[in-house]
């Protein structure tokens, strides 16, 4: 699996089409798109200190050249980092980076 398909799990936007007013779920939304909310995913990954993590989190912040983003977990309200290449699953998605 590439990166591209990492951003597209785990950058997911839910939003009202302004046209249609029918609640849509995808990547990107357009501009004139109503009620836009970033869509909570569950994901299994690898701390650096070799434990495996897992909860429900919300992607607030992507940092491409580090390969990280910056997740806040939907239960605990916590805000961490996590590396694209230790993350182990999204929303059962097993995931192989290398």
């Amino acid at each position: 699996m590439n990166w591209d398909a990492i951003r597209q799990l785990s950058e997911r936007f839910s939003w009202t089409d302004a046209r249609t007013s029918v609640r849509v779920t995808g990547f990107n939304p357009p501009e004139d798109a109503k009620d836009v909310e970033r869509v909570a995913y569950h994901v299994r990954y690898v701390t650096l200190k070799g434990e495996v993590e897992q909860g429900q989190v919300v992607t607030l912040k992507v940092f491409p050249r580090q390969r990280q983003r910056m997740v806040q977990f939907v239960a605990s309200k916590q805000v961490r980092r996590i590396r694209d290449y230790l993350i182990v699953s999204i929303d059962g998605i097993r995931i192989r980076t290398t």
